[in-house]
């Protein structure tokens, strides 16, 4: 700048990004009249100026449904801008689809309706010239991968040339605070930078570069973001397919592997029952909440007690009045809304909460706010689930985990979800899950016919140990399980062997059992020598002693100490499995001790006084269920170099082709596997 020449005027205003840029704020009082005027000035330019750069830092809210302004509502004359990122019926992404209301996601969308235009310049009418063009956004991550955002991510890449992506959160979900971009944020975060070149060709998807920071301190990353350019070594190439995610294509042997969900006709997602209350470690904790809350004489108590989840300040998918037209199928019917509720509970059934946590629920449609009916109307003593990530990647020991009883939403780790690949699609279990193009593909292959119990057992040998999440870690930075299938029937019967136990350990000798096998309808158990045993004044006080509050393991004894009580010979790698980063006998005792409160995510509301009704001591059955799991885990723990060495001769050998199986997978819409 010359001396003596006049800076240049910035154009600072007070507005809301999100609102309608065609609408005047004159209604505003006199003493606001500023704000109107900076609002107006705003619009102007928000509807009538080619903006060519966007850099922020969106805010992020889920379940932002209504707070979208005119991104998400439109206006007379103007379609939601939104409505352009809504995947048609045909893609199948079903109730995927509500991720998109999200705050950081409605920003997204006014950028790229500002600096890449909507095909019709908003002001005139005209078709838009406004051809270049960069958004640099800091978000978190979920629009990466996200099968609702797959029409977000098409449209970027059709809108632009370039897209780089910088993964800020390689360790995962929920790392160490120390490590997080912003200390506040549990969700893994990502800087992208969208650009358009003028003349863009939108016929071909833009080109995707991808490359994470180092694991490690905050310091560390801002370190490798102040040395990293656009142009140097460290990018990787991305998928480049419409629909695709925003991380790195598959290569190498990974790229052969059969993706999880290509084996199912159907996954869907667990049950998520919207409030906690109607959970519990035993049955009569739940029944004492249930007479609780209706006898509750105060109307506006009892709702409270209730816990309904409030939309816009009103209560949203369950309330006390709420009134359904069925229940779950094969559980007691109650259909009375629960403000008039004079009779018993619905008798609660077992739950698979977490991964080897077996709890009990209230099988009661008016208490669950998303129960995915059809996966009540196929459960039955045959059903077996796989549960797996979808939108993380393990971080270690099992890559899926498997349940006996229905699972809940955050069955495989206690966070992020995930997908529930089902054995069956109906309760008499005559019509198989895996698709039928793989039960033919295989048993041609094999000479034999191939049944759908083996392909789920085989799955389970390969992938359902610590050597698989540890073998692929860097192939798992995009997403989503992958199976190599063995062409040797040999191995694959090795594998469906090997995988029958696995499945009856999980499933706590509930499923799979064969005595002449060795896997009896019992709970397993270790070999004698091996077994955890409580010894003579070892036993876990119970009543009139409070519950325990620490649970503490000395690796040089091998006890295991819960409160003023012990169990002894508990080997060192049962007290650390863990369940991608999860530790399984710390995350089981969370829900037994005395003080079980937790921090409040997502629902800021303090949770239902429900929750507050617990044993004033420790049960015999936690007792029985902590041996039960013991024992289980101690099996896994025998089984893992037998389930590695399987996977290396798997690997080593001659595997099936993508191409040789064929056929899709159906996500489904999470209403029922049928």
């Amino acid at each position: 700048m010359g001396s003596g020449s006049t800076p240049p005027v910035l154009k600072l205003f007070i507005t809301d990004t999100l609102g309608n840029p065609f609408v005047e704020e004159d209604w505003l009082p006199q003493v606001m009249q500023p704000v109107a005027k900076s609002r107006r000035d705003a619009n102007a330019i928000k509807k009538g100026q080619p903006i060519t750069v966007v850099i922020g830092n969106p805010p992020y809210k889920e379940k932002a449904k209504g707070r979208g302004g005119w991104i998400e509502q439109g206006s007379a004359g103007f379609q939601p801008p939104m409505a352009r990122w809504e995947a048609p019926p045909s893609w199948g992404v079903g109730a995927h689809g509500k991720h998109l209301k999200n705050l950081y996601v409605y920003f997204w969308r006014w950028a790229t309706w500002k600096v890449f235009g909507s095909g019709q310049h908003a002001a005139t009418g005209l078709p838009d010239t406004d051809e270049e063009g960069i958004i640099c956004y800091i978000t978190v991550a979920g629009f990466l991968n996200g099968p609702g955002f797959q029409k977000m991510r098409a449209d970027l890449r059709e809108s632009c040339s370039d897209i780089w992506v910088i993964d800020c959160s390689p360790e995962g979900h929920q790392p160490e605070v120390a490590t997080r971009i912003f200390q506040g944020v549990q969700q893994p975060v990502c800087i992208v930078i969208a650009a358009r070149q003028r003349g863009n060709d939108d016929k071909r998807p833009a080109r995707l570069r991808y490359r994470a920071l180092p694991e490690g301190r905050r310091e560390q990353k801002f370190e490798a973001l102040a040395a990293l350019s656009l142009d140097d070594a460290g990018w990787v190439e991305g998928a480049d397919g419409w629909r695709d995610s925003f991380l790195p294509e598959a290569t190498g042997a990974w790229a052969e592997f059969h993706e999880l969900k290509s084996i199912f006709v159907y996954n869907g997602s667990g049950v998520q029952p919207g409030r906690t209350w109607p959970i519990a470690p035993d049955k009569t904790t739940l029944e004492q909440r249930w007479q609780r809350l209706i006898r509750e004489p105060n109307d506006v108590e009892k709702e409270r007690l209730f816990h309904p989840h409030l939309r816009a300040g009103l209560p949203g998918d369950r309330h006390i009045r709420k009134q359904l037209a069925a229940g779950l199928q094969n559980q007691a019917q109650s259909l009375t809304p629960i403000i008039n509720e004079k009779n018993d509970i619905v008798p609660p059934i077992r739950y698979s909460f977490r991964t080897f946590d077996r709890q009990w629920i209230v099988p009661d449609a008016r208490l669950i706010s998303q129960p995915n009916p059809g996966m009540w109307a196929a459960h039955s003593s045959s059903q077996i689930y796989l549960t797996a990530l979808e939108r993380a990647s393990p971080s270690s020991g099992p890559a899926l985990s498997i349940a006996g009883n229905i699972p809940d939403y955050d069955h495989y780790k206690g966070s992020f979800g995930g997908r529930v690949y089902p054995l069956w699609r109906d309760a008499a279990a005559t019509q198989s899950n895996i698709r039928p193009t793989v039960l033919a593909a295989l048993s041609e292959t094999y000479g034999i016919e191939v049944v759908p119990e083996d392909v789920l057992a085989s799955i389970a040998a390969l992938l359902a140990h610590p050597a698989y999440t540890a073998r692929f870690q860097r192939d798992l930075v995009q997403p989503g399980l992958r199976l190599p299938l063995t062409a040797d029937a040999t191995l694959f019967a090795e594998a469906a062997a090997l995988g029958r136990e696995v499945i009856w350990l999980h499933a706590y000798g509930e499923r799979f059992a064969d005595p002449a096998a060795g896997r009896p309808k019992t709970p397993p158990r270790l070999p004698p020598e091996q077994a955890p045993r409580i010894p003579a004044g070892g036993a876990i006080p119970m009543a009139p002693a409070p519950l325990p509050e620490e649970m503490a393991y000395d690796p040089a004894t091998r006890r295991l100490t819960i409160g003023d009580g012990f169990v002894d010979n508990v080997m060192p790698e049962i007290f650390a499995y863990e369940v991608s980063g999860k530790p399984v006998l710390r995350q089981w005792f969370s829900y037994r001790r005395r003080d079980r409160t937790r921090p409040v995510i997502g629902d800021r509301r303090p949770p239902s006084p429900l929750d507050a009704i617990q044993p004033e001591s420790w049960l015999p059955e936690y007792t029985t269920d902590l041996m039960n799991m013991l024992h289980v885990l101690g099996r896994l723990v025998l089984l893992e170099d037998r389930q590695a060495a399987l996977l290396q001769k798997v690997l080593d050998g001659m595997l099936i082709p993508v191409e040789r199986l064929g056929g899709s997978a159906d996500d489904g819409d999470d209403s029922s596997p049928a």
